[in-house]
């Protein structure tokens, strides 16, 4: 699709887990590949998402009593992602441990070199704790299947499936902890990177992609005038990419959206360009023990795994 023609897309509400704002009609994008690699460079890969392994690692996820970040069953949460990178083909799967406000607990960072010196750096991330409608109980059941075992599913999927493929790009698989509590995890990492001198990164953030709204949409997400407003530019463009993968690769109908109370919003404030996939508002498991993988659609998660893989591509490939 046109870029002005994805800027004049209305924008979903943005506040998570909160009554949405007044459906506000959404606009389809033009199906066909449009951007700069042919489909057949690209869609093999993408067709091969397996709905049936992202079903497993939501089901292996949820299993735990609960993923919630003060919780005993945290750091085997951590096992289980390190687990999968590892069994995908990964050689260096890292721990990064993290403290706040008394709590220590690890963010899950798994790197796939690109062979490019120059190529762009992507951060793919999902965090992995859950938690109930009370912040602070950890102890009570909370499977977490859509918030967020759906994310880590997409990303693990995806992770997966780029194991054989050589990239220009640089990507980074990271499964963060704490994101219940304040973002606390990818505060820690995004504060690391920055210690460190690090480039800006592009990041593509999946939170909560299991359960599609009642009229079938998924919101791409994009800055709108966050901590560093001169991001937002090129999020929009990054944006652009998402929405032309979902309409290329899937029918889901596409809206757009602001960035907002998720990981992605400390690696804005670095000054690197994010960008996200959200189901959208109104699933009633939100937060409480039913949000069981039986709830999940998992036709609905395979195909956002689709477009943020193809998306992913799009960036990191070889031209």
């Amino acid at each position: 699709m046109d870029r002005d023609v994805l800027e004049g897309l209305p924008l979903a509400p943005p506040l998570k887990g909160h009554p949405p704002s007044p459906a506000e009609p959404f606009v389809s994008a033009e199906r066909g590949v449009t951007g700069k690699r042919a489909d057949e460079s690209i869609a093999p890969l993408v067709a091969s998402v397996s709905a049936d392994e992202l079903r497993d690692t939501v089901e292996a996820l949820a299993n735990f009593p609960t993923r919630h970040t003060f919780s005993p069953f945290i750091g085997p949460a951590a096992d289980e992602v390190v687990d999968r990178l590892s069994a995908a083909g990964y050689p260096e799967v890292t721990r990064r441990t993290w403290t706040n406000a008394g709590h220590s607990a690890d963010n899950v960072i798994c790197t796939k070199p690109g062979t490019a010196a120059d190529g762009p750096v992507i951060i793919l991330c999902a965090h992995y704790d859950c938690r109930m409608q009370d912040p602070d109980d950890a102890a009570a059941r909370a499977p977490g299947a859509d918030d967020n075992a759906s994310g880590v599913a997409a990303t693990l999927e995806i992770a997966r499936l780029l194991a054989p493929v050589a990239l220009d790009g640089t990507v980074q698989f990271a499964a963060f902890s704490g994101e219940e509590q304040g973002l606390w995890g990818a505060t820690a990492y995004s504060a690391a990177l920055q210690a460190a001198g690090a480039a800006p990164c592009r990041v593509v953030n999946l939170d909560m992609v299991g359960r599609p709204p009642q009229d079938g949409t998924v919101t791409v997400e994009r800055d709108l005038g966050n901590a560093v407003p001169g991001n937002d530019a090129a999020s929009h463009a990054f944006g652009a990419v998402m929405a032309q993968a979902a309409a290329d690769h899937t029918a889901l109908p596409v809206r757009l959206g602001p960035i907002f109370a998720s990981d992605y919003m400390p690696f804005e404030a670095r000054g690197d360009v994010a960008i996200g996939a959200y189901e959208g508002e109104g699933n009633p498991h939100y937060h409480r023990t039913s949000d069981a993988p039986d709830t999940l659609d998992y036709g609905y998660l395979a195909d956002i795994t689709r477009f943020t893989l193809a998306t992913v591509l799009t960036e990191a490939l070889p031209d």
